[in-house]
C-alpha cells in the first residue's frame, strides 16, 4: 500500500472511532499493538481502545485496512440500531423533528455502508463517505434544536456519529 493510501486508512479509522465512545473503561493490558498505535493518535485513547476491543476480531488484526473494515462494520451496525430506535420513537411520537431524524439516519447508514463497500476500491472515497455520515446526524440534531425538542437518547446517538 502506498503512503497516501496508508494515510487515508488512518484518517478513516480515526473518523470512525468517534462513533464508539460509550464509556470510560480501563484499557486491557493485552491490547493489540495496531489498536494501541491508532488509538494513541485520537482524542481519548481509552475510549478508542474500548470501542475497538468491543469487537473480538481486533485482537488478531495486524493490518490497518482490516481495522478500518472492522470499525466501518461497527459503524454500520450501530447506526442501523440507532435508525431502528428512532423509527420506534417515531411510531410513538410522530413529530416532524423525529421524522427528519429517521430520514437522515437512513442517510447515515447508507454513508457507512458506502464507505465499507469503497474501502477495498478507493480509500479516499471511503474516507469521504464515512465523514459524510456525520452530516445526517448533525441535520438530525439541528432539526431537534430548531423545534425546541430535547431527546437526549437521540442527541447521544448523534454525538457518537459526529466527530
Amino acid at each position: 500500500m502506498d503512503f497516501q493510501g496508508h494515510h487515508l486508512l488512518v484518517a478513516l479509522t480515526f473518523s470512525l472511532l468517534f462513533l464508539f465512545f460509550h464509556s470510560p473503561l480501563p484499557t486491557n493490558a493485552s491490547t493489540n499493538k495496531l489498536v494501541e498505535s491508532v488509538c494513541k493518535k485520537t482524542i481519548n485513547n481509552g475510549h478508542c481502545i474500548n470501542a475497538l476491543e468491543s469487537d473480538p476480531r481486533t485482537a488478531t488484526t495486524s493490518e490497518l485496512k482490516d481495522l478500518a473494515k472492522i470499525a466501518l462494520q461497527m459503524a454500520v451496525a450501530n447506526s442501523t440500531k440507532s435508525k431502528a430506535y428512532i423509527d420506534d420513537l417515531l411510531k410513538k411520537n410522530h413529530t416532524e423533528p423525529i421524522k427528519q431524524c429517521s430520514f437522515w439516519y437512513g442517510a447515515v447508514v447508507g454513508s457507512f455502508r458506502s464507505a465499507l463497500g469503497e474501502l477495498d476500491v478507493d480509500a479516499l472515497t471511503a474516507n469521504y463517505d464515512a465523514k459524510v455520515a456525520a452530516d445526517g446526524a448533525n441535520i438530525c440534531e439541528n432539526a431537534l434544536a430548531s423545534a425546541g425538542v430535547q431527546i437526549p437518547s437521540i442527541s447521544t446517538r448523534n454525538n457518537y456519529v459526529s466527530p
